[in-house]
């Protein structure tokens, strides 16, 4: 999980500090003509304008003054007042609000994808989003300078749409007259995302999503801010929050537990995570000694064997799937399936018990290909319910 955009921050800047050389670099952007933002640059504005709660054609604009989109950052040139990289910073001011937007633990002026959410960093110190002026003016001391980002602000919002990290309308998301999700349907984003407390671009971020990771819709759609919001169960972290329509889609394989790999195969919760502890390439669940709690087929599949270790998994049961794959379900107090028998995903195959070498009633489950264990997430704590998806995708399936 990447952190959240305070936690960015290399050191805590104060307000007021003038960010960069007054003299930039050759060949800026005429105050009567804004150009093209390239692609790359443009997604970035806009998921920058969203993680930061501000308008993102006001950063655009700086960007197009500064040096086009860093059309003239070439080996990351210095300009003659010593400023660097495409948002042009000072070494001072990027020491102070430097922020790392790539996750890979550096914070870099000459890059675009760092440098853009580092100059939203220092508006937002300053002032932006409510007072614009005084955030600009911080940014370069020239009113000249004020007027020319806020005129190509302007054309870019005629050309690209709403300024609120939108493509388009009166910036929010959607448009249609059905929801674009619905309850149970697993969604990843498209970038990286915050998710926060509550819907509204003020509202507390919690965490910073990034593409590939699983998500369940649990609540929304809710519009505030000009934006549509959805509350998601992100199933790997285990954390819940709401985050922006427009920079979500469909997970692979659909919605709800049909689009799977996996299924979790009890209600309960894990007591001991997977690797743990040397040789346990498994993850035990517990659920109040409850014996006789059902475990559940993590999908479909064959019955490969049920059998008996006294001093290993007690009564258990081993289920083949397609493409090399066997779940096995240890420990059991019951079996309620037999050799060669077809199980659909989520029926009962039996009922957690103590049998075997065991401390106390668990079920230990574990997930391979070609005999091979594969990892399964999930803190020590993590409460599953049975049918819902294992947040991982497996090679193959």
């Amino acid at each position: 999980m990447e952190p959240t955009r305070r936690s960015f921050l290399r050191t805590a800047g104060t307000g007021g500090l003038t960010a960069f050389g007054a003299t930039t670099l050759a060949g800026n952007a005429s105050a009567h003509e804004a150009i093209d933002i390239p692609p790359r640059y443009l997604e970035q504005y806009r998921e920058t304008g969203t993680n930061w709660g501000m308008d993102w054609t006001y950063l655009a604009g700086i960007g197009a003054v500064e040096t086009q989109h860093g059309q003239y950052e070439d080996g990351c040139e210095t300009s003659s007042a010593g400023a660097r990289g495409p948002m042009q910073f000072m070494p001072s001011t990027w020491e102070a609000y430097g922020v790392d937007g790539t996750g890979d633990g550096t914070a870099d002026s000459c890059d675009y994808r760092d440098a853009i959410p580092s100059a939203a960093n220092y508006l937002e110190a300053n002032g932006a989003p409510k007072n614009w002026d005084d955030a600009l003016y911080a940014y370069n001391p020239r009113w000249s300078y004020v007027e020319h980002v806020k005129e190509h602000a302007a054309q870019y919002r005629d050309r690209y749409g709403s300024g609120d990290g939108g493509d388009g309308g009166s910036g929010g998301d959607g448009g249609g007259d059905s929801p674009a999700f619905a309850d149970g349907d697993r969604v990843t984003p498209t970038t990286g995302l915050n998710t926060r407390h509550r819907p509204g671009t003020e509202s507390t971020v919690l965490a910073t999503m990034q593409p590939g990771s699983i998500g369940e819709i649990v609540n929304g759609p809710e519009t505030v801010d000009g934006y549509t919001w959805w509350g998601i169960h992100w199933l790997e972290d285990d954390s819940w929050g709401w985050s922006v329509e427009r920079y979500l889609t469909v997970a692979d394989g659909g919605g709800g537990s049909e689009g799977a790999d996996f299924t979790w195969p009890i209600d309960g919760y894990i007591t001991s995570p997977y690797g743990d502890r040397p040789g346990h390439l498994a993850v035990d669940f517990g659920n109040d000694r409850i014996v006789g709690t059902p475990i559940c087929a993590a999908r479909d599949g064959v019955v490969d064997v049920v059998g008996y270790e006294a001093d290993g998994c007690g009564n258990y049961v081993t289920l083949g799937h397609e493409n090399g794959y066997q779940t096995m379900y240890c420990h059991l107090n019951s079996v309620a399936v037999s050799d060669g028998q077809h199980v659909s995903r989520g029926q009962q195959i039996g009922g957690m018990g103590d049998t075997g070498r065991s401390t106390a009633p668990h079920l230990h489950f574990t997930v391979e290909r070609n005999r091979v264990q594969q990892p399964i997430p999930g803190d020590d704590g993590r409460h599953v319910i049975a049918g819902e998806a294992i947040p991982k995708a497996y090679d193959g399936l």
